[in-house]
């Protein structure tokens, strides 16, 4: 699948990103990683193909300067959770989002999702190049929030389908909480995406949309 080639492309520009700096400019730089557990909601085409479920997933979190760096790995198991959906699959998803700071609290992200479903068909595994917005905010002593929004581009789906160049879009929300001196974090974030896709069987464009609401929940040891 193409997602294939979105996964080894941002991977390699995360490697060259994090090679590019001096040691000693990487070991005073900011680094968190942690555990995470994951709640999803998956629809495709209507609410009749409806599924819930959860998982377990892996944040991490590089910060130095102007520039940052997200990778956030998740599996979560869905069920059915409507009559015309019927059987159960698991959703593997990378996500990797490069920022620079830009002025205020608003920093440009580039990025991949590349989410593969198991059994394959059983749902449909897509791949695409993200790029949008990132806004930072102090709430209070330790607590940290972002808000961040764009669009997915070059999306490609296991079973067919095209999206518009303004037809896939995705929103977040995160949330850090200092719970040991900036050693140790709370982690919680929320992301949508959805898939405007059009499928075609010869007879016209059809749409079949895709839509996936994913929570996180964890800690974080920091660096």
């Amino acid at each position: 699948m193409n997602g294939r080639r979105f996964s080894g492309w941002a991977v390699g520009v995360l490697s060259l990103f994090l090679t590019a700096q001096p040691t000693s400019r990487l070991t005073a730089q900011h680094f968190a990683i942690g555990p995470q557990v994951a709640f999803g909601d998956y629809r495709e085409v209507s609410s009749n193909l409806h599924y819930l479920g959860t998982g377990g997933g892996l944040k991490a979190t590089v910060m130095w300067k102007k520039f940052g760096a997200d990778v956030v790995l998740s599996k979560v198991k869905y069920k059915p959770n409507a009559s015309s959906a019927t059987a159960e699959f698991d959703a593997s998803e990378v996500d990797v989002r490069l920022r620079y700071y830009v002025t205020g609290p608003v920093s440009a992200e580039l990025g991949f999702i590349n989410r593969k479903m198991k059994p394959e068909f059983e749902a449909q595994s897509v791949g695409a190049v993200t790029f949008g917005a990132r806004m930072a905010y102090l709430l209070g002593p330790g607590v940290n929030m972002s808000l961040n929004g764009g669009l997915l581009f070059g999306s490609k789906f296991s079973g067919g389908g095209t999206t518009s160049a303004l037809g896939a879009l995705q929103l977040g929300l995160g949330l850090t909480v200092d719970a040991l001196h900036g050693r140790v974090l709370v982690t919680g974030d929320y992301g949508f995406q959805r898939f405007s896709r059009k499928t075609n069987g010869g007879s016209g464009p059809l749409p079949a949309p895709i839509q996936q609401s994913l929570g996180r929940v964890g800690f974080a040891i920091a660096f």
